[in-house]
């Protein structure tokens, strides 16, 4: 299976949106159970979500705890966005950095989300450059 870099986006997003201070978020949060009406991650099948979620677990981006049993995600719960997750959240927030990251992306054949968050540093940095005045 393919990792969704939108679902990845959309999914760190939502649960800073949905995530109370103190509260977990469980895996039925994230999948139509319990997700609030209009949610980012309604375009997406369950599969999908959990496919995201599984590979999550695998970075530094979140505290969360992970249940797989035969390549299956069981459970799934998150209580914060790690440091390095808010900065991975940060760099891609921004739809036009986040669209110029995806056009940059799309010229490889695979792109780990490591790099996605590397291009969209450099996509970041150039469009800051723009508003620097020059000495």
């Amino acid at each position: 299976m393919r990792l969704n870099h939108d679902c990845v986006r959309d999914v760190m997003l939502f649960i800073e949106e949905e995530q109370e201070l103190g509260m977990a978020l469980h895996l039925p949060d994230f999948l139509n159970q319990k997700k609030p009406a209009k949610s980012r991650l309604d375009k997406y099948d369950a599969e999908t979500i959990k496919y995201t979620l599984m590979k999550l677990d695998e970075t530094n981006y979140l505290n969360d705890h992970c249940v797989i049993t035969q390549y299956q995600l069981i459970e799934f719960d998150v209580t914060s966005i790690t440091w390095n997750g808010h900065k991975f959240l940060d760099t891609i927030r921004d739809p036009k950095i986040w669209k110029t990251t995806k056009t940059v992306a799309s010229h490889l054949e695979s792109v780990s989300i490591s790099l996605i968050s590397n291009i969209a540093s450099n996509v970041l940095e150039s469009y800051i450059q723009r508003f620097i005045p020059k000495v």
